[in-house]
């Protein structure tokens, strides 16, 4: 049976989210601390806006000689994120990452629920798993054991 982005995310104890508010010094501390390479940035209604990342801050921030303390998330986020629901293949998922260019996806259920993220990385290792678990489907037909 394919693997889905809920296989994925279904035994995470957190879902990691800042405010569009918290500033880039504070998302550093949160990323790393967590050891996680992004999280989902929401809006002060609660709605998911964007995602910041490692990169976004390395890239947006840090090369550009701005002072981490004073730049807040929301303006180097990336917009508009990519959102797909915890039904979603993973093989999908990963082609909708390398169609778009990210690394990372939202997951919201129906109500538009925030449900965590998932990366390539995380796709990628659920797809391992997926023809491992073939692979002795496989084995087990080709080779009963009588």
């Amino acid at each position: 049976m394919p693997k889905t982005v809920q296989d994925i995310i279904k035994n995470r104890k957190e879902v990691y989210c800042l405010s569009s508010q918290t500033t880039v010094a504070e998302a550093a501390r949160y990323l790393k601390d967590r050891g996680i390479r992004a999280a989902g940035v929401k809006s002060l209604s609660g709605k998911i806006v964007g995602v910041v990342s490692q990169s976004d801050i390395s890239d947006k921030v840090v090369a550009e000689n701005y002072r981490p303390a004073e730049v807040i998330v929301q303006t180097i986020a990336s917009q508009n994120p990519i959102k797909v629901s915890p039904e979603t293949e993973c093989s999908a998922a990963m082609r909708i990452m390398h169609d778009k260019g990210v690394y990372h996806l939202v997951v919201e259920d129906e109500a538009e629920s925030f449900l965590g993220m998932v990366s390539m990385r995380d796709c990628i290792t659920m797809k391992v798993e997926e023809e491992k678990e073939l692979a002795e489907m496989y084995k087990s037909y080709a080779f009963p054991n009588y």
